[in-house]
C-alpha cells in the first residue's frame, strides 16, 4: 500500500474531499424542521427530520457526495480508478438535482394558502443548505477538475 501524502493532493481534489466529509456531516442535522403552535397551552410541537429521515432524496445524495470524495481519494492511496474524475462529476452533479429536488418537494407552507396564519410552519432545515452548498462545491470542482483533464490530453495526430 503507498503512503498517503497530503502534499500530493490538489486544493480541488480536497474541496472534493472536504465536500463528501461535510455532506455526510450536515446530513446529521435538520434538513426538514416543522413547528405548530396552536396559541393554548399544551397543544404546540416542533421538530425536525435529518438527511436520513427525509426519504431517498435526503440520504441517496449524501451517500453519493461521500463516494465521491473516497474516489477522489483512492489514487492517493495507492488505488487507481479509470474515469474517476467523470465519475466524481457524475455523482456530485447527481446529488445537486437529487438535493434541489428534495428541497423544492418538502412539504413547505411558505406563508402562503390555508395554512398561513394557523401556526403552522415548516420548511428547509439549515442542514439541507450546508448539504446543498457542499454538493455545489464538489461539482464546480469536479468541472474544473474535469476541464482540466480535458486540455492536458493532446488530440489526435492528423
Amino acid at each position: 500500500m503507498a503512503s498517503f501524502d497530503a502534499k500530493r493532493v490538489t486544493p480541488i481534489e480536497w474541496a472534493g474531499i472536504g465536500a463528501g466529509a461535510l455532506a455526510f456531516i450536515a446530513s446529521l442535522l435538520p434538513w426538514y424542521s416543522y413547528s405548530f403552535d396552536a396559541g393554548v397551552p399544551g397543544f404546540s410541537t416542533s421538530g425536525s427530520l435529518s438527511a436520513w429521515g427525509v426519504g431517498i432524496l435526503g440520504w441517496l445524495p449524501v451517500l453519493m457526495l461521500v463516494a465521491a470524495g473516497v474516489i477522489v481519494l483512492l489514487p492517493h492511496l495507492g488505488n487507481a480508478v479509470a474515469n474517476a474524475t467523470t465519475i466524481w462529476l457524475g455523482l456530485a452533479g447527481g446529488a445537486v438535482v437529487l438535493i434541489l429536488i428534495r428541497w423544492l418537494t418538502l412539504p413547505d407552507d411558505g406563508g402562503l394558502g390555508g395554512l398561513a396564519g394557523s401556526g403552522y410552519s415548516s420548511g428547509a432545515g439549515f442542514g439541507l443548505i450546508v448539504g446543498l452548498l457542499a454538493a455545489v462545491a464538489s461539482a464546480v470542482a469536479a468541472f474544473l477538475t474535469f476541464q482540466a483533464s480535458k486540455k492536458a490530453v493532446p488530440p489526435p495526430a492528423a
